[in-house]
């Protein structure tokens, strides 16, 4: 095992929220053809975009396993890169869709980062009394 390094989680979280970006970018080809009245544009965006979300999400795993070997462990890495993804896919679909969310969203979201923070910290707790009882 090597350092606690909360940046693979961290960037696993935002190719998590990118790849989810670029799948809805996808879906906006067909309005870009009426736009400019080309279907060679619309394919050609759709499938770029969705090139660009299958890598990203080769992306995602291969930072959220770099997460999982650091000493911060399997539930470190899910609270970061969740807390991650759900912040930043919001804040896109906010700044680029101008989607909005609910208070009922955050509120879940909230529940779930706080579920899994209570289990990290639960999991802390138990790892030192391990090994105070080792030494």
């Amino acid at each position: 095992m090597t350092q606690t390094k909360p940046y693979y989680a961290i960037v696993s979280g935002l190719c998590a929220s990118s790849a989810s970006f670029f799948g809805k970018l996808s879906s906006l080809g067909q309005q870009l053809a009426e736009n400019f009245g080309n279907k060679e544009l619309e394919l050609l965006a759709q499938v770029l975009c969705i090139v660009i979300m299958v890598l990203l999400n080769a992306c995602v795993w291969r930072f959220f396993v770099k997460a999982l070997h650091t000493n911060g462990g399997t539930l470190v890495a899910s609270l970061v890169s969740a807390a991650t993804n759900y912040t930043v896919s919001a804040l896109l679909g906010w700044l680029i869709f101008n989607e909005r969310t609910s208070i009922l969203w955050w509120i879940g979201t909230a529940l779930v980062l706080s579920g899994l923070l209570l289990i990290v910290n639960d999991d802390e707790s138990s790892r030192v009394k391990e090994e105070k009882k080792e030494h």
